[in-house]
């Protein structure tokens, strides 16, 4: 399998995001509300009332594997995406994304809160400018479909950013307003491996 193949694979793989994530879920001690529970709570490490994950280590693994994904296929799939400067700089911040998502599972939110919450914070911040950015590439070249869908995930992950830093949830609780935020962009890496496979099949 040529490079560009690999990484389109790596990114493909970011979906185990939502494997873990269901499987921790499903392993919490009590109820857990996607309405009113943070995704990090997933992986802490304590158990309380309020907060108890058994399979936290799942839910780790995954966040600090889920870093290597994104920066293993941004490096592969770099000569395939980076045409000129909008999508070189797309393809740097979509890595430095991954460094976030690492920090996040290799610092839990309840052992080392201050690393956790700046990986958190820098992985949706890039990822979501990696997104909008990557989409305007797209757009100049004459790719209107996956340029306005990749400019729209990033705006709307953005406004998602923009309404959990006000505090401001739409009645909708902080854990949908998170996942908002934290859903698109996986599933826009592996909708963007496999729009790299079906190029090369041709």
């Amino acid at each position: 399998m040529k490079r560009d193949g690999l990484g389109a694979v790596l990114w493909i793989l970011c979906l185990q995001y939502f494997a873990a994530e269901a499987i921790t879920v499903a392993g919490w001690r009590g109820v857990y509300s996607f309405s009113s529970n943070y995704i990090s709570d997933l992986g802490a490490l304590g158990c309380s009332a309020a907060l108890c994950s058994p399979l936290h280590a799942l839910m780790n693994g995954s966040f600090l594997l889920q870093g290597g994904l994104i920066v293993g296929g941004a490096a592969l799939l770099w000569p395939s995406l980076a045409e000129g400067i909008v999508s070189s700089l797309a393809m740097v911040v979509i890595g430095a994304s991954g460094i976030g998502v690492f920090l996040v599972g290799l610092a839990p939110e309840d052992a080392l809160p201050a690393i956790h919450y700046f990986g958190a914070a820098e992985n949706f911040l890039c990822c979501h400018l990696g997104m909008a950015t990557m989409g305007v590439s797209f757009l100049r070249r004459g790719a209107p479909a996956i340029g306005g869908i990749s400019l729209g995930l990033g705006l709307l992950g953005l406004t998602g950013m923009a309404l959990l830093g006000l505090g401001e949830y739409l009645g909708l609780g902080v854990g949908i307003v998170e996942r908002v935020v934290a859903y698109p962009f996986p599933l826009w890496l592996a909708a963007m491996g496999a729009r790299q496979l079906a190029r090369r099949a041709k």
